[in-house]
């Protein structure tokens, strides 16, 4: 049932390379969104937590795939990206996949940042200013670190959600798993064994994420006991 794993190995290899590629990239796009727009969602400023509230809606209300396409012939129109091939896919489509999987992974951290940051005793905050610390240094250097630790597991999921979500790309032509096995389907006129093996390979890459979120969680838990 396997036996097309033989010559097509190198090819699953690759895909599997360029998904984890663009779920790091993901990842940290979303972090950095996510912390930028929690940060306006608790804001004084109305005009920043209704800009944050807007983003977060129109990211979780629509499709990730239209998102993703939306994106990609937005930026392709916009700027023009070199056509280099990278483990199989053009730069030009990796790079407005990566990105868009980053904006629709922002809107979700976000709100787990900022379940977090309101789960942390105001005292906790009061007690920062108190000592004389700007109210940004009480956020990054007391607040924040506590609100991790108790979303990480929140995170993690997410994290595992952005590995699966990454699958959309094939839409655009980016040659990650899903694409590969699809493509390997149509050689073989039999889709059913390569897409079996794409879901074995994201079954892996999952479990073994969840393996280290949940080993990072121990660590710790272990500096605060």
């Amino acid at each position: 049932m396997f036996d097309f794993m033989k010559q097509y190995y190198p090819v699953f290899i690759e895909g599997t390379a360029q998904t984890i590629l663009i779920s790091v990239i993901g990842v940290l796009i979303g972090i950095l969104l996510g912390l930028f727009f929690v940060m306006m969602r608790l804001s004084k400023l109305k005009v920043f937590e209704y800009i944050a509230r807007i983003y977060i809606a129109i990211v979780r209300g629509t499709p990730s795939m239209i998102q993703v396409m939306l994106i990609y012939y937005t930026l392709s129109k916009v700027i023009s990206i070199p056509q280099v091939q990278f483990l199989g896919s053009g730069l030009d489509r990796v790079i407005p996949g990566s990105i868009a999987l980053g904006i629709n992974s922002g809107a979700y951290t976000a709100e787990i940042f900022r379940s977090g940051i309101i789960s942390i005793s105001r005292g906790q905050t009061e007690a920062g200013l108190s000592l004389g610390l700007s109210e940004k240094t009480t956020m990054f250097s007391i607040v924040l670190p506590q609100a991790i630790r108790n979303i990480l597991p929140a995170l993690g999921n997410e994290f595992i959600s952005l590995i699966k979500e990454s699958s959309v790309l094939f839409y655009i032509g980016v040659q990650e798993v899903t694409a590969q096995a699809l493509g390997v389907g149509g050689t073989l006129y039999n889709f059913v064994p390569p897409l079996i093996v794409a879901a074995i390979i994201y079954f892996v890459l999952t479990f073994l994420l969840s393996q280290l979120m949940q080993f990072i969680e121990k660590r710790m838990s272990r500096q605060y006991i």
